[in-house]
């Protein structure tokens, strides 16, 4: 299994944080190093292998490489910059807005233990998913992630409950979507026809379209965070666990990408 590009971006670094964290936790006797650990972890997110396969390509047990590939996203996840922070350093760019928006990660059908809704299913997608919210800099380079909510959660009652537009308009602008209509006063969105109007004005649906040219760009963003094939599959695991894995990829494309072009995140050495 040779290394891809983004693998060996990481692989160089990873092993510090792993060792740190060994040596915090006082794990003893592994038998297995922290680069191997890194290898694994980088190659799951990367491909979305099953453990069996992953584990028989490099010489490890099915449950150890469990063990490794799940304690090395927890690493990573932990190194995942908060939404204040990513703020901060997009006022220090000089950046005037982000752009918010939603994307499905798809997930095995869950049944519901104490209800029979579906909490996990997505009408507007047709299947079982998790909702994530993604906020990107004005050239639609990923910056933050938030955790993963179940995929009947429709875009504007996620970000009210990550508080983005709070966090955000207090210091730059926010472009969003129709879907995020009525978030916040000051979030920059469409305009919708209101009922019994049969269409928008000329002055309107220019504003439309100068606000798409500049949001439209936030669907790079989705589009990063989906180059992961865990996420583009249908995720094995428990949904619930998506928000660690999400966490880690933004940890990794900061490494990988650094939008902020001052290598400020020191993820993982």
């Amino acid at each position: 299994m040779s290394p891809c590009p983004r693998q060996r971006a990481s692989w160089s670094t990873s092993p510090g944080a792993l060792t740190r964290y060994r040596r915090r936790i006082g794990t003893r006797g592994r038998g297995y190093d922290t680069t191997t650990q890194a290898i694994l972890t980088c190659a799951w997110l990367e491909g979305g292998h099953t453990y069996r396969s992953l584990g028989a390509g490099n010489g490890v047990p099915k449950s150890t490489c469990r063990t490794l590939v799940q304690e090395g996203i927890k690493v990573l996840a932990r190194r995942a910059l908060p939404l204040t922070e990513v703020v901060r350093l997009a006022v220090k760019a000089g950046w005037d807005y982000l752009i918010v928006d939603g994307v499905n990660i798809p997930t095995e059908r869950v049944a519901a233990q104490y209800t029979k809704k579906q909490y996990w299913y997505s009408g507007k997608h047709k299947r079982h998913g998790g909702a994530v919210q993604t906020v990107a800099a004005p050239d639609g380079e990923l910056l933050w992630v938030s955790g993963v909510l179940p995929g009947r959660t429709v875009d504007i009652t996620a970000a009210r409950l990550f508080k983005i537009a709070d966090k955000v308009l207090e210091f730059l602008g926010l472009l969003a979507d129709l879907g995020y209509i009525g978030l916040h006063p000051d979030i920059i969105t469409g305009y919708k026809r209101k009922r019994g109007e049969k269409t928008l004005s000329e002055a309107k649906k220019a504003a439309n379209r100068a606000q798409a040219s500049l949001r439209c760009l936030g669907e790079r963003a989705n589009a990063q965070l989906k180059c992961w094939t865990v996420l583009t599959r249908d995720f094995r695991g428990n949904p619930r666990q998506l928000t660690t894995v999400v966490k880690a990829v933004q940890t990794l494309q900061y490494l990988i990408r650094d939008p902020f072009g001052t290598s400020r995140i020191d993820t993982v050495s």
